[in-house]
């Protein structure tokens, strides 16, 4: 198959959309030709192939930072890739479109859809539809739930990545039952062992670690609440990501002072971040909502024991007392409760790892490649 790809964001741009979104590219690339329709960023060249897809990439404006996207940026992301996107359409001749995100990936790949009569499935990520933390969040206003409504009657096929993010565009959004729930892939990590001597990190301490954008969803401010809250003062906590809010995590860890236990690691490479997962104790997440949260499969990989809150697509995977403790968002008391019970209890941590370790097995990305290639070829076909 001849499969064209949308999403304003692609790595290095973007934080877990973009991520899936290449883990799947590269899947499918391996069988079919892939391209992959997206934004450009200072620095990144406008057309190239990386490990079998080829991608495009549109100038946009506003977009002054790798992680997060701008209002501008997004908006003008749209006019941009249908200009590319119908020159793609004669260039590649695509058998089928692919969006990922509603808006705004969504908008030019139905006009494209329309223009060349081909197929289009469209992803739900969760943010494109929900985000608690955002006053311009979809699912708060009339004439975004319109818009999203108005997309996704247009596809032929709609996938979400969890049960969550399927229930929320049928909740908000008026979305058919017949959303398929395709969840996230993990591409099985194999970096270089490195020990925590070798990465300058305290032999004799427990390391908490945790990944991902900084920004309101991620509910970093309430995880250092809770983790200055604990009875367990020799800890450390380790935060990989960049984004908006840099200045603010660092000013709260100031307040509260626990400066000398919290490592602002900043943006860090894939080999980097399963280095750093690989010598930690435990992955903690106060987020507000995921749509599915790739980053708990990479902490389950290594066999790490997992806090995260109870609301959201990780719930599809994460269960109380099995393989993670989960806490109600916007609670730092009881993260402090549950960061203390883990660093107590070597026992309930050991046979959560063993439990992460056996259940990401389910969550491959070959998996994930095989679901949407059964979706693509019956479309394809009919």
């Amino acid at each position: 198959m001849r499969i064209l790809i949308v999403n304003y964001e692609y790595p290095p741009l973007g934080g877990g959309g973009g991520i899936e979104t290449r883990d799947l590219a590269e899947e499918l690339a391996k069988r079919h030709t892939v391209h992959v329709l997206t934004t450009w960023y200072r620095g990144l060249p406008r057309e190239e192939t990386r490990n079998g897809v080829v991608i495009h990439r549109v100038r946009v404006w506003g977009r002054t930072h790798l992680p997060t996207a701008t209002l501008r940026s997004m908006v003008t992301f749209v006019p941009a890739a249908l200009l590319c996107g119908a020159s793609l359409l004669s260039r590649v001749r695509p058998q089928l479109l692919n969006a990922h995100f509603v808006i705004p990936s969504g908008i030019p790949a139905v006009f494209l859809a329309k223009l060349s009569r081909l197929p289009l499935v469209i992803t739900l990520i969760g943010g494109d539809i929900y985000d608690p933390s955002k006053g311009v969040s979809p699912h708060r206003h009339a004439i975004l739930r319109w818009t999203v409504s108005w997309i996704l009657r247009r596809a032929d096929v709609l996938t979400a990545i969890s049960r969550d993010t399927r229930e929320r565009a049928i909740q908000y959004h008026g979305a058919p039952s017949t959303i398929t729930v395709v969840p996230l892939g993990l591409v099985p990590p194999h970096p270089a062992r490195r020990s925590r001597e070798e990465l300058g990190w305290d032999a004799r301490r427990f390391h908490f670690i945790t990944v991902g954008r900084l920004i309101p969803r991620k509910g970093y401010l309430d995880l250092l609440r809770g983790f200055a809250q604990m009875e367990e003062k020799e800890t450390l906590l380790h935060v990989l990501g960049d984004g908006p809010l840099a200045s603010d995590v660092q000013r709260e860890c100031d307040r509260l002072g626990i400066a000398d236990r919290v490592t602002l690691h900043g943006r860090v490479t894939d080999e980097e971040k399963f280095q750093y997962l690989a010598v930690s104790d435990a992955y903690v997440s106060a987020s507000l909502h995921e749509g599915f949260g790739i980053c708990f499969l990479e902490a389950m990989s290594v066999g790490l024991p997992i806090i995260a809150t109870d609301t959201g697509g990780q719930t599809d995977f994460l269960v109380g007392g099995k393989n993670a403790i989960l806490v109600p968002p916007r609670r730092p008391e009881q993260i402090a409760h549950a960061l203390d019970w883990l660093v107590r209890d070597p026992h309930l941590r050991s046979s959560m790892g063993v439990s992460n370790r056996e259940s990401v097995q389910q969550h491959m990305i070959d998996a994930t490649g095989r679901r949407y290639e059964e979706i693509f070829q019956r479309l394809v076909r009919s």
